[in-house]
């Protein structure tokens, strides 16, 4: 949306996120390279079937409208969400390709367009024939958060359901009322087509909300950050898809939307990224760079948000690992070493092994075992090689990668967009297996 090196409290306190392994990896919701180029795209070798098919049955929920959750909803829907950059029709002759007046939510902008998908926005405006008048409070809170349209069909990786699924329940009854009261648009636009296969594969990690979603903590402004930082995706679209990771934020996503192909910016702190400061970060982000950068940014909802947010963000970003990865939209475009992809600034970049320090060998017949997380059904598998520790991870394909070692218990690996540091239980025992990111997965172990 990653390894706390400012703060190293969040890692041990990670907020547990339902994202299956296969969201994270072969969809990053929005942001998922979708294009015929070829790109080394790892699927999760890690993951375990577990075929869920759920579809969670609609309720009677309705949502009282009060002028404090359609305030927080017209906030939430035009910014973090981006919903009207999706939802509305836009001027693409103009550079910064902005919303037409009179459109907002109307639907009818194609997301994707080739020989296997048509993947268009609808209309989410109240008209009850051609938008979502005629559906439930349910019916719209569950397309949100879950993925699953008003008639039971399955949604598109695009509509980003596995980061708004964090969206609490007061939150989610904000989104609700707003879009209740927005101009109904008599707008008709025809039904998103996509592979059976993939309906299906979206199908089977689906995971319904059948508890109460409470209000996040955002006591104070990193962790204000780390919730936006969620739930703008901002992970999903600036790491790079590819089996030799940049690391988390460190660019490179080859993204196909509207029409128009780009590369991801790095975001991370390192002089290849966002090194510019927090005046400037802010600027980016409330004209597009000067109207420079490409509508694929949807930073014309980005910039409707307080300063204080977009405060916040940076805060957050400021506490991601750097990466060192130079990327450019701009031409030419040469092989980076890193990623494997062709880019601005390709051939600037070169594989680095991560520093290490020694460490005792004859720990790791304790890390040796199998590690998984239920949730999500994906394992890491460890084990001892010689004066080495290996491991198979759900990120890199199933590829062996030695890990290196940054303490005792915390390890990185060439390749792996996060590290990950073992649990030790009171006894000395190692019990578990944690990733370096805010998103929380523990892993378990179990032999």
């Amino acid at each position: 949306m990653k390894v706390m090196y400012k703060n190293k409290s969040i890692i041990t306190q990670a907020i547990p996120l339902v994202i299956t392994a296969i969201f994270f990896i072969a969809s990053f919701s929005m942001c998922k390279n979708t294009s015929n180029k070829k790109v080394n795209e790892p699927i999760a070798a890690g993951v375990i079937k577990k075929d869920t098919m759920r579809i969670r049955p609609l309720t009677n929920v309705k949502y009282e409208r009060t002028e404090q959750r359609l305030k927080q909803g017209a906030y939430l829907t035009t910014g973090i969400l981006q919903c009207f950059a999706c939802h509305s029709q836009r001027n693409w002759k103009d550079p910064t390709a902005p919303i037409i007046e009179g459109t907002y939510g109307s639907g009818g902008t194609v997301l994707l367009k080739d020989s296997a998908n048509l993947i268009i926005a609808p209309n989410i405006t109240p008209d009850k024939e051609t938008g979502a008048g005629a559906w439930t409070d349910d019916m719209l809170g569950r397309a949100i958060r879950e993925g699953v349209g008003h008639d039971g069909r399955v949604l598109y990786w695009q509509m980003p359901s596995s980061t708004f699924r964090n969206l609490s329940d007061e939150e989610l009854a904000s989104v609700v009322v707003y879009l209740r009261s927005i101009p109904a648009v008599r707008h008709v636009v025809p039904p998103s087509k996509f592979p059976d296969d993939l309906r299906s594969e979206i199908r089977k990690s689906l995971q319904p909300i059948t508890k109460p979603v409470a209000a996040p903590d955002l006591s104070d402004s990193l962790k204000r950050g780390r919730y936006l930082v969620r739930l703008g995706e901002c992970v999903g679209c600036h790491t790079s898809h590819s089996e030799y990771s940049p690391g988390i934020l460190g660019g490179g996503n080859y993204i196909d939307r509207f029409g128009r192909n780009v590369f991801s910016a790095n975001i991370t702190i390192d002089p290849a990224g966002i090194s510019y400061g927090r005046e400037a970060f802010i600027f980016v982000i409330r004209t597009g760079k000067g109207g420079t950068l490409s509508p694929v940014m949807p930073w014309i909802s980005f910039k409707n948000m307080t300063d204080s947010d977009l405060n916040a963000i940076y805060s957050y970003l400021q506490t991601m690992p750097p990466s060192r990865h130079y990327v450019s939209n701009q031409k030419p475009f040469t092989k980076c070493e890193i990623c494997g992809m062709e880019h601005g600034f390709g051939n600037r970049n070169k594989r680095e092994r991560p520093q290490g320090i020694k460490s005792d060998p004859e720990l790791y017949s304790k890390y040796a075992g199998t590690y998984l997380n239920e949730e999500d059904s994906s394992s890491y598998t460890v084990i001892k090689q010689g004066d080495t520790l290996i491991a198979m991870s759900p990120w890199t394909n199933g590829a062996k990668t030695e890990m290196i070692p940054q303490s005792e218990l915390h390890f990185m690996a060439a390749g792996w967009p996060v590290g990950v540091s073992f649990i030790k239980n009171k006894n000395g025992d190692i019990t578990g297996l944690a990733e370096d990111t805010d998103y929380g997965r523990i892993f378990k172990k179990i032999k």
